[in-house]
């Protein structure tokens, strides 16, 4: 945080070091070369931006190198907003981009799945980039294609990020939620959407509990009669869970078959996914958000606001309803490595979040005010408990911080 005159103690400042070696500085650096202009601070590039957004948009656009099969006539169709047109002509892939890595550093981490008790589970980013291209080969196999709903009821899980760009490689919108919602919560949401496909789990665990999902799958047909094919990510042993059915297909047998990545190239307005509003008046509105829309701001606030890159490990403390989960899949976008969990936010102890931190050296954490606020009140000192000697940054959302917190 910064000073102000309410008195408020200053915290922090970045060092001049910290502030230099930042994609930030590069960018601007990068900005006045490319513009002949002096940006010596913040407050000058934040001003450039905003007095030159179309030169600010396809900055972010060449800075971080997008893949598009086509590029666009200009940023803006005109300097109205809102109303302009973006990067009218461009064609590109949400999950092209985001698997981009796959090409230089196919054996690294691209995805840490942690549980509550069970192993972690560990995708490179070659084997998350042949999971994408087998889900989505099947998905095209279906009939699937631009423009079609694909909806999943999921944890958050490596799985489920898995779903979300396979159908974003075939062009298809994507919408989830987590598995704590009943029928009813899920068909204010989904019934709008009319999902052709829809994901779920076998089970989960939540609590120190194993939660058996089997006994909802014909309640979420009854409510969606729209989905006509089935997909049950069979992570748990059979005999923990009820039996899947017969026209159900298992994810573990769709990745099982090879395939090579094929991604739909879409124009930069065309649907990625479908967030909601809360539903307080009324049932939830939809929120579409589009391919290239997405990667430019996800890219900007990512890569350049939390300085997110290929040396990084990120962990948002998150629930798949909330569209913060969209953020760390998008993450992906940058190169770094993910971590996903989809146990309870105070398993073993206030803490848990943070000693998933600490166990994966992550070197960035977000989360919302109330997990940090909750640890607070628990009496945990977790600098004396973990190690946090690789997280450099912390991003707090979703509610105001108290000073104290």
């Amino acid at each position: 945080m910064s000073g102000n005159n309410d008195g408020r103690k200053l915290l922090w400042r970045p060092s001049a070091d910290r502030v230099e070696s930042s994609r930030m500085y590069d960018f601007a650096r990068w900005i006045e070369e490319e513009h002949d202009c002096e940006l010596p601070d913040f407050p000058a590039l934040h001003s450039w931006s905003v007095e030159s957004s179309s030169e600010f948009w396809q900055g972010i656009w060449d800075y971080f190198g997008v893949v598009s099969s086509s590029s666009a006539h200009q940023p803006m169709s005109d300097e109205g907003m809102p109303g302009t047109h973006w990067f009218p002509g461009a064609t590109l892939n949400y999950a092209e981009n985001s698997l981009s890595a796959a090409a230089t550093r196919p054996d690294e981490v691209a995805i840490i799945g942690e549980h509550e008790t069970g192993q972690p589970q560990i995708l490179t980013w070659s084997q998350l980039e042949a999971q994408v291209a087998s889900v989505a080969s099947w998905l095209r196999d279906l009939g699937i294609g631009p423009g079609d709903r694909v909806a999943g009821v999921l944890p958050n899980i490596p799985q489920t990020a898995v779903a979300l760009l396979a159908a974003a490689s075939v062009g298809a919108v994507w919408s989830v939620v987590n598995t704590d919602f009943g029928p009813g919560g899920v068909a204010d949401r989904f019934a709008q959407i009319e999902p052709k496909v829809l994901f779920t789990v076998d089970g989960y665990e939540f609590g120190g509990k194993l939660r058996d999902m089997t006994g909802s799958y014909r309640a979420l047909r009854e409510v969606l009669p729209s989905v006509e094919h089935l997909i049950v990510v069979d992570q748990l042993p059979p005999e923990s869970v009820g039996d899947i059915p017969e026209d159900a297909m298992r994810y573990s047998d769709i990745v099982a078959s090879h395939a090579e990545p094929v991604y739909e190239q879409v124009p930069f307005e065309h649907p990625l996914w479908i967030l909601y509003s809360s539903g307080t008046t009324g049932k939830p509105k939809g929120i579409v958000h589009s391919h290239g829309g997405v990667v430019l701001e996800f890219l900007k606030a990512l890569g350049l606001h939390a300085n997110l890159g290929p040396t990084d490990t990120a962990y948002f403390a998150v629930a798949t309803t909330w569209m913060v989960w969209n953020m760390l899949v998008g993450i992906l976008l940058t190169g770094s490595t993910i971590i996903t969990y989809d146990g309870a936010p105070t398993f073993g102890g206030a803490q848990k979040s943070l000693s998933l931190v600490a166990q994966n050296k992550a070197t960035f954490f977000g989360t919302g005010a109330g997990v940090l606020t909750m640890v607070e009140r628990s009496g945990v000192v977790p600098n004396v408990q973990e190690d946090f000697s690789a997280l450099r940054s912390i991003l707090v959302t979703g509610s105001p911080l108290p000073d104290s917190t």
